[in-house]
């Protein structure tokens, strides 16, 4: 039976072990799987998104008139080769009516007029020839440039899907970083809990111990008291006294001792009769012999009884252990599920948000570039309206002679520089044309203009202004204010008292005014 459960034993535990690994292999499976939906699903999110949709409209529209155009021009190259062989029969018709004119025989002023009206068939002839070839490589041309356009679209298409393809390997890469960190971080919660487990059920055991201990202390203690008290009281009664009344008494126990001694014997003898005539056996060494065999046999049995109550003991408390290792794992399991639940919860909500705040800033940032580009465009027309010349910058435009993101300061600077030309034109124009026209400066109304001291009594200090410029810092992205929000920041600025910036280089108390009166006085 020992045998027999050792190999039951093993056998379970292979069983076990083999479930244990299947159903590991099985949950890989499954988070491998989960993690390909959510990168399908979140692939599939990134393809229909209102930008890449947009996008895609846009090519299949111009992909559309491309192909339109295409099987237009198509059409019209057909129809001109076949008026082409058309022409090309009539030619072959003529031929023939040529040579066989060419056998009759005609006078010579019919000659002459079949020689005109040939001459003259043939030159209509050559003329709408050339009229069609004319036609036709017209349209080779025009097809060549459609051909052309429609490469470089291709072209363009292919960057985008390299770039497309390039853009979602990282994003797909950045996916699996993140799903990488969020298993190493579970696995490590996981794995902290199991330790603190083991750490309470370990301070739990040390508490049990040490109580058992000091109980088996204290009644060791209590043993070691009771010996001495007993050999104590041992010591003091085995001392002799000499009394004549307790030698009679001595004397009168032995003589009972002996005679329970002898009636003992007695008793044994008739017990020794019985037991012989029992077995039949009258030698004692026999009988002896024969009574140790049967009490080594019954001790042997008495001592694998004990040893079957001892494993009976040992698997049921393994069993106990089990069937509570089996429920902590299940409501284990079951906090974890919870946990990750609450986690893909969160992970997914975040992920929504991640996904709304990208299409909102996708959003700002068409409609920021559509503002801008039509700032550019103004910029341009305001640069050709002024009349601007281009050449002082030929070589920093390089081959984008067009108004962009990048050259757009050279251009303003141009336009400034135009303006300025064109205010001063104004200006002197404006003069000359007041001192031709002057007129009695005293029959001119007076006006009682204050003093500028007595508005503003020195010009703003450009130190405190420089610092106050610095410290209007915004960590968003800087964008051209609207006219209203123009006007606000100004009545908001004119509402503060700027006294304070009202004085000279040399009563400022910063430490650059310093540095610039050492300069000076230097």
């Amino acid at each position: 039976l020992k045998r027999q459960y050792r190999i039951i034993e093993n056998d379970r535990a292979v069983y076990v072990e083999d479930a244990r690994n299947q159903l590991r292999n099985q949950n890989h499976i499954i988070d491998k799987l989960e993690t390909e939906k959510a990168e399908l699903v979140l692939a599939i999110k990134a393809a229909k998104s209102s930008g890449n949709v947009r996008k895609d409209e846009v090519l299949s529209a111009e992909l559309k008139t491309i192909l339109d155009k295409r099987s237009h021009f198509i059409e019209q190259i057909k129809i001109e080769r076949q008026q082409i062989a058309e022409i090309q029969e009539q030619f072959i018709k003529l031929g023939k009516e040529v040579s066989g004119l060419k056998l009759k025989v005609f006078t010579e002023h019919q000659q002459k007029e079949k020689k005109e009206k040939n001459e003259r068939l043939i030159s209509v002839l050559e003329n709408r020839l050339e009229v069609a070839t004319t036609r036709f490589n017209i349209l080779v041309n025009e097809n060549s440039k459609l051909r052309q356009d429609i490469d470089d679209l291709l072209e363009e298409r292919g960057q985008f899907n390299i770039l497309w393809t390039r853009l979602s390997n990282q994003l797909n890469s950045g996916k699996r970083v993140i799903n990488d960190l969020i298993e190493q971080a579970t696995i490590t919660f996981n794995q902290r809990d199991e330790e603190i487990n083991k750490i309470n059920g370990l301070k739990e055991r040390g508490l049990r111990d040490l109580h058992h201990h000091t109980i088996e202390m204290c009644e060791m203690q209590r043993t070691i008291d009771n010996e001495m008290k007993l050999q104590e009281f041992l010591g003091v009664k085995g001392q002799y006294r000499k009394m004549n009344d307790l030698d009679d008494k001595k004397k009168a126990e032995k003589e009972l001792k002996r005679q329970e001694m002898r009636n003992k014997i007695g008793v044994y003898n008739e017990i020794l009769a019985l037991v012989r005539q029992f077995t039949g056996e009258k030698v004692i060494d026999k009988l002896t012999q024969q009574f140790l065999k049967q009490e080594e046999e019954n001790f042997a049995l008495f001592s694998y009884v004990n040893e079957l109550n001892d494993e009976l003991e040992g698997l049921q408390t393994r069993v106990a252990q089990l069937r509570t290792s089996i429920d902590e794992a299940r409501k284990l399991n079951v906090h974890r599920g919870e946990e990750q639940a609450e986690t893909l919860k969160t992970i997914a909500s975040e992920l929504e948000k991640q996904t709304n705040e990208a299409n909102a800033t996708e959003k700002k940032l068409h409609e920021a570039n559509a503002v801008m580009d039509s700032l550019l465009r103004g910029i341009d027309m305001l640069f050709h309206t002024t009349h601007c010349d281009k050449s002082p910058i030929l070589e920093l435009l390089g081959n984008n002679s067009t108004v962009n993101v990048e050259n757009v300061m050279l251009y303003l600077g141009i336009i400034e520089k135009r303006i300025n030309e064109m205010l001063n034109k104004v200006f002197w124009i404006d003069r000359m044309r007041r001192q031709e026209l002057r007129i009695d400066e005293s029959k001119k109304p007076k006006l009682q203009i204050p003093e500028i001291s007595n508005i503003a009594p020195t010009q703003p200090c450009a130190l405190c202004i420089e610092k106050e410029e610095l410290e209007n810092v915004s960590e968003g992205l800087e964008i051209p204010l609207t006219l209203n929000e123009v006007k606000n920041k100004l009545e908001l600025r004119l509402q503060h008292d700027h006294s304070n910036l009202l004085h000279n280089v040399s009563g400022c108390h910063l430490p650059a005014s310093r540095k610039i009166i050492q300069k000076r006085y230097q």
